[in-house]
C-alpha cells in the first residue's frame, strides 16, 4: 500500500539533503578546489568569446540590441536545460536510480519529484556560461538593465527544466500505453538483445582479459552501453569519409579538418564508453575478486590501444591525395589525442568507481576545457589534456579505499 498524495514529501526532502551532502563528501577539498577552477575557467572562457561580439553590438544597435542579444543567448541555455533534463529524465524513468521504489510506501507525486530533482542535477552546469554571458554584457549594456534581467534568465531556467520534465513525462509515462508512473515502473522490462544465455564455462585466462570479454559481453546486451560505443564508430567513419570532401581553394584544407575533428569527437565518445564500461561492474563482487588497480586499469586502457590502431587503419585507408608527412602528423596527432582522452576515461572510471555518473561529468569538464584552452590558445588544449591525464592517474592508488555510496 502507498502513502497518499504528498505525505512523504517531507522524507523525500530530506532524502535529497542527505544525498547531496554526500555525494559532496565523496569530493575530496582538492577536488572541490579543481572544480571551481575549471568552472571559473570555462566562465572565463564564455566571457572572452562573447564579449567582443556584445561590443561590435553595441556600437552599430545599441544598448536594446545588446539586451536582445543577452536574451536570445540565455533563451539557447534554457533550451539546452530543457533538453538535458528531458533526456535524463526519460532515462530515468525507464530505469529509475536508487532502491526498489516499487517496495516503499511512497506516493506517485513525491516519486515523480524526486526522480525529476535527480535528473535536473546536471543542468545545473548552465550556470557557468550563464555568468559569463552576464559578466561579458556588463559594460556593453548598463549594469541596471541586467540586473533587472537577472530574474528573467533564473525564471527561464526552472521553467525550462519544469518543461523538459514534463515532456518526458509525456512522452514515456503518458504514451501510447497510458497509466501513472507507478503501473509504468510494475509494468516495464527491460528489453535484452538476446534471450538465450549460454552456459558459462570456466577457462583459465588473464584477469584483465576476463574482464575485456566481460565488457564486449555487456555492451553487446545492454543498450545503454552499446549506444557510445556505436556513436564512436559512427564518428570515426564519418571522419574518414570527411577526405572525400570538396575542398574550395579558399578552404583547401576543410577535409583535413573535418576529419580531425570528427575523429576526436569519436574519440571523446569512445571515453564515455570507457567510463560506462568501468562503471557497469557490481561493486561488491569486484572488491571480492582477486583483482588489484593495475589489473581493472589495464583491461579498460586495453580497448583505448585496440580503437587507437582502428583509427588510425582507417585513417590510413581513407586519406588520399595527402602529402605523407602530412598524413603522418595527423595520424600521429589522431593517435595521442584518442590515447589521451582513453587514459583520462579510465583514470576516471577506475578511480571514481562505481560513481559513473561523476566520471562523466569530470570527464566532459576536462574535455570542454581543454577545447576551451585551445581555442584561447593554440595547442594550449594538449597540455590542458595531458595536465588532467597525469593529475587524475594521481587517484589511481587509492582505488583499494574505494567505497560503495
Amino acid at each position: 500500500m502507498h502513502a497518499p498524495s504528498d505525505a512523504d514529501a517531507p522524507a523525500f526532502h530530506d532524502l535529497r539533503r542527505r544525498l547531496s551532502r554526500c555525494r559532496l563528501a565523496q569530493l575530496d577539498l582538492r577536488l572541490r578546489a579543481e572544480l571551481l577552477l575549471i568552472g571559473l575557467l570555462l566562465t572565463g572562457f564564455v566571457f572572452w568569446q562573447v564579449r567582443p561580439p556584445l561590443a561590435s553590438v553595441r556600437l552599430h544597435g545599441g544598448v536594446p540590441t545588446v539586451l536582445a542579444a543577452v536574451l536570445a543567448l540565455w533563451a539557447l541555455l534554457a533550451i539546452l536545460t530543457g533538453g538535458t533534463v528531458a533526456v535524463r529524465y526519460a532515462r530515468y524513468l525507464q530505469a529509475p536510480p536508487g532502491p526498489a521504489w516499487l517496495a516503499l510506501p511512497v506516493s506517485e507525486a513525491g516519486l515523480a519529484r524526486h526522480l525529476a530533482w535527480e535528473a535536473s542535477l546536471p543542468a545545473l552546469w548552465v550556470a557557468v556560461p550563464a555568468l559569463g554571458i552576464f559578466a561579458a554584457a556588463l559594460g556593453p549594456a548598463p549594469w541596471v538593465a541586467l540586473v533587472g534581467l537577472l530574474p528573467l534568465l533564473i525564471g527561464a531556467l526552472w521553467l525550462a527544466g519544469r518543461g523538459g520534465a514534463w515532456l518526458a513525462w509525456r512522452m514515456v509515462v503518458r504514451g501510447p500505453s497510458g497509466g501513472g508512473l507507478l503501473r509504468h515502473l510494475a509494468t516495464a522490462t527491460t528489453q535484452s538483445r538476446s534471450s538465450r544465455r549460454h552456459r558459462a564455462r570456466w577457462t583459465r585466462r588473464p584477469a584483465w582479459l576476463a574482464l575485456c570479454l566481460k565488457d564486449l559481453s555487456m555492451t553487446r546486451r545492454i543498450g545503454a552501453l552499446a549506444r557510445p560505443l556505436v556513436t564512436a564508430l559512427a564518428f570515426w567513419f564519418l571522419a574518414a569519409a570527411a577526405w572525400r570532401l570538396p575542398a574550395p581553394p579558399q578552404a583547401r584544407d576543410l577535409p583535413y579538418v573535418g576529419a580531425f575533428v570528427l575523429s576526436l569527437l569519436g574519440s571523446a565518445t569512445l571515453g564515455e564508453w570507457l567510463v560506462a564500461v568501468s562503471g557497469s561492474d557490481p561493486f561488491a563482487t569486484v572488491r571480492s575478486l582477486p583483482v588489484g588497480v593495475a589489473t581493472v586499469w589495464t583491461a579498460r586502457f586495453a580497448w583505448g590501444l585496440l580503437a587507437t590502431a582502428l583509427l588510425v587503419a582507417i585513417h590510413a585507408v581513407a586519406a588520399r591525395g595527402i602529402a605523407p608527412h602530412a598524413l603522418h602528423l595527423f595520424l600521429a596527432w589522431s593517435a595521442v589525442g584518442t590515447l589521451a582522452i582513453a587514459a583520462l576515461a579510465v583514470n576516471y572510471g577506475v578511480t571514481l568507481f562505481p560513481r559513473a555518473d561523476v566520471a562523466q561529468r569530470l570527464l566532459g569538464l576536462s574535455l570542454g576545457l581543454a577545447v576551451a584552452a585551445s581555442l584561447m590558445i593554440p595547442l594550449l588544449g594538449w597540455i590542458v589534456l595531458l595536465s588532467a591525464v597525469l593529475h587524475s592517474a594521481r587517484r589511481l592508488p587509492r582505488w583499494s579505499r574505494l567505497e560503495e555510496v
